[in-house]
């Protein structure tokens, strides 16, 4: 029986990226692919955010010399009515805020690119720090001692013993099944249907640019944008009825402004595609005596949006870098290894999870759930003529008027999306920085002839108790311990 310090199972992004950093790291790693080559059985794409500049900077530098690379500086969103209608369209590129988070980077700056041409550069990068890859194997089985993960077994009936365990084997993680730590994913696991296209490479840089593009009303699909192709897709709750899920894919190519965008670049239909995604309001336990989870299998993808290469990438080296640490200490157990959850929770990787309750909350209440997400619309629509560009070019009546009567049909809608806003929404105040409260509040109170000469201390008091809404602001600064005014919560 063949003995390493780290075996890895999976050969995606989290797997290459965690043998990676142990090879780094100087541990003996082997990681394992049961396809011929990493990303053969993947045939999605992903969005890479402008933080991978920040995280992992060699790899968007490679990524942006591959074949199906597309530069992303915005996300175009298309609000959809009930009858198939085009009713409003908005991008969001990023402020000069934006600009500055990292040196030398402009706007959103992300990327679009297939997982075909993204798994075997990062598989490289593994086997280039020294980790051995073997490919067309299926790693089936752990290999127990009193309890502890000690090895694992692949389906030819070989024997790998390790020092540590990680696997990266996905949504259905057999390690972690194998290993008892859970059972397949219940609710919370997504299955996500794609349709992937062909387009005309010039046609795309004309009309779609450096975007990706996101449907929500009546039909709720994103779509990803490469090089010469993209994919729209959307998932649902494995417990619900899947058939509808189909029939959400299919409702996308019979709205008009679909159409119209798929003539305009050639758009071909080439591929269907689905994945099991996890969806989790929070991760699961992630680790067990002598093994961690990273990626799918720990239940990482963002709660908000389920992107999840960034996630998966992240955990495979905070997991990689534990595994040096208890390997160093000669100490693999349960308890040495919760080092691991500590780690990813002190992380941005844990700071992504902190509102997971609240992100999948809002999910289910709106866009998966169809008559909720008609009600938003329409106060979506309203709120977006009060836009000043809207303003200027509503022509409807005198400007004024104009504005008024919009003003009216939101305050009216308003009482039907008040549940909604207190429920899912006024909770997340929480995460609002200390910082931004003291800032919000202090410049209200100059345009309140009343309060404006009432000391600090006492006008937090007073705008407290005369808002609900804003009670959640300054319990989340209180909670935090920051410094806002002094003796501003206090009695």
């Amino acid at each position: 029986m063949e003995k390493w310090d780290v075996v890895v199972v999976g050969g995606g992004p989290g797997g290459s990226y965690a043998a990676k950093t142990a090879a780094e790291q100087g541990l003996k790693t082997i990681f394992f692919e049961r396809g011929r080559k990493p990303g053969e059985k993947n045939s999605s794409g992903c969005g890479l955010g402008q933080r991978w500049w920040r995280d992992f900077p060699e790899v968007m530098e490679a990524v942006t010399k591959m074949p199906s690379f597309r530069k992303i500086e915005m996300v175009v969103i298309s609000l959809v009515d009930e009858n198939q209608r085009l009713r409003y369209r908005s991008g969001t590129t990023g402020s000069d805020l934006c600009a500055n988070r990292y040196p030398g980077r402009k706007g959103m700056d992300g990327a679009s690119v297939y997982r075909k041409d993204l798994d075997p550069y990062l598989a490289d990068l593994a086997i280039q720090a020294g980790a051995e890859l073997r490919t067309s194997t299926l790693v089936n089985d752990v290999i127990m001692d009193d309890g502890r993960v000690t090895g694992v077994k692949t389906d030819a009936g070989e024997s790998f013993q390790a020092e540590v365990v990680i696997a990266a084997d996905g949504a259905m993680s057999t390690m972690a099944r194998k290993s008892g730590m859970r059972n397949r994913w219940g609710g919370g696991c997504t299955l996500v249907p794609q349709l992937d296209f062909s387009c005309n490479e010039d046609k795309m840089d004309d009309i779609i640019g450096n975007a990706e593009w996101c449907w929500f009303g009546s039909i709720c699909c994103y779509q990803v944008n490469f090089r010469e192709g993209f994919h729209v897709g959307w998932g649902g709750w494995l417990e619900e009825d899947l058939k509808e899920y189909r029939f959400d894919l299919k409702s996308i190519t019979d709205v008009p402004a679909f159409q119209t965008m798929c003539r305009s670049i050639d758009a071909k239909p080439r591929e269907f595609q689905a994945h099991l995604l996890p969806w989790l309001k929070k991760p699961p336990k992630t680790y067990t005596a002598g093994m961690m989870l990273v990626g799918d299998a720990a239940g990482f993808p963002c709660p908000l949006e389920a992107e999840g290469i960034w996630q998966a990438c992240m955990s495979g080296k905070i997991a990689a870098e534990t595994a040096a640490w208890a390997i160093s200490k000669g100490d693999a157990s349960e308890p040495a290894l919760q080092e691991y959850e500590r780690r990813w929770r002190a992380s941005y990787l844990g700071k992504e999870h902190e509102f997971g309750e609240e992100f999948v909350e809002i999910w289910n209440s709106s866009v998966m759930d169809r008559d909720s997400m008609q009600g938003l619309l329409q106060f979506m629509l309203e709120f977006s003529m009060l836009h000043p560009f809207s303003i200027v070019f509503d022509w409807g009546d005198a400007h004024m008027d104009c504005f008024n009567q919009h003003l009216e049909h939101l305050l009216e809608l308003a009482p039907e999306f008040a549940d909604f806003r207190n429920t899912y929404i006024v909770p997340m105040a929480r995460g609002i920085w200390p910082s931004n409260v003291k800032k919000i509040l202090l410049t209200i109170k100059p345009k309140l002839p009343v309060l404006r000469n009432m000391s600090d201390k006492n006008y937090f008091r007073v705008m407290a108790r005369l808002s609900k809404q804003l009670a959640p602001f300054l319990d989340s600064a209180a909670e935090q311990n920051a410094p806002l005014p002094r003796g501003s919560l206090k009695k």
